[in-house]
C-alpha cells in the first residue's frame, strides 16, 4: 500500500506506508480486526449493568481516521447505529449539505447502555471497553460529545484528558487528537446548543485534512 492520502469528501483516509513484507502487513491487520471482533463480542455479552441485556458496540473499521463518541446510546440504538436516531442527523448534515463522506467514521459510546441515571461508576465500568477501542481503532481525531464522554476519555486515558474543556477545546494524547463538542443529544430542541454543536464538527474536517 502506498503512503498517500486518498481524500474521501471531508474526510480523509491516510493508508500507512508499511514496506517490506506485505503478507506480515496483511497478518496485523487481520489481528487487528479481530481484536475489534472480540471487543465487540465482550460489548454485547456484557452483564455488568443493571439489567443484564447486553451492551451496544461500536460501529466502523479499524483505521478510520474519525472516531465520533457520544456518551450513552441514542434513540432506537443498535449494532448497526449506536448513535441511532442522533446519527440521522449528523449524517444528513455531513453527507447530505457538507459533500463529507461518512465511510472513514467510527461510532461509538461511552455508556454501552441506555441507563435512566448516569454516574461515575457505571462510566468506570466501561472505561476500560473504550481504552481498548481507541487503541485497536487508532483514529487521527476523537469527536468527544457531551460532559459523560469526556468523564469516559478521562477514566480511559488519565490526566491528559482536560476535566473541564469547553466546546472547540482541544488536546492530544499520543497521536490522537481529541476535540470536544457539545452533547448531541442538545442539537434538537436547543437552537443554541446546535448551532455550537455543528461550527465545532466542521472543524474536524481542519484535523482530518
Amino acid at each position: 500500500m502506498s503512503g498517500g492520502d486518498a481524500a474521501r469528501g471531508g474526510i480523509t483516509m491516510v493508508d500507512s506506508g508499511i514496506g517490506g513484507d506485505k503478507d506480515a502487513f496483511l497478518s496485523v491487520r487481520e489481528k487487528i480486526r479481530a481484536d475489534l471482533v472480540a471487543l465487540r463480542r465482550a460489548v454485547r455479552e456484557c452483564r455488568r449493568c443493571p439489567g443484564g441485556r447486553g451492551g451496544i458496540p461500536g460501529r466502523g473499521e479499524p483505521g478510520a481516521p474519525l472516531f465520533m463518541l457520544a456518551g450513552v446510546p441514542g434513540p432506537g440504538a443498535s449494532a448497526a447505529n449506536p448513535w441511532g436516531a442522533w446519527w440521522d442527523l449528523v449524517s444528513s448534515r455531513m453527507c447530505g449539505e457538507w459533500g463529507w463522506s461518512a465511510e472513514g467514521a467510527y461510532l461509538s459510546t461511552a455508556l454501552r447502555c441506555a441507563l435512566g441515571r448516569v454516574t461515575r461508576k457505571e462510566v468506570q465500568r466501561c472505561s476500560a471497553l473504550l481504552a481498548e477501542e481507541l487503541l485497536v481503532v487508532g483514529p487521527r481525531l476523537v469527536l468527544v460529545s457531551g460532559r459523560v464522554a469526556v468523564v469516559a476519555v478521562r477514566e480511559a486515558l488519565g490526566g491528559e484528558v482536560p476535566e473541564k474543556p469547553r466546546a472547540g477545546d482541544t488536546c492530544g494524547v499520543f497521536n490522537t487528537t481529541f476535540l470536544f463538542n457539545l452533547d448531541v443529544a442538545r442539537i434538537e430542541g436547543d437552537e443554541e446548543a446546535a448551532r455550537v454543536f455543528w461550527r465545532v464538527l466542521r472543524r474536524a474536517e481542519k484535523f482530518l485534512a
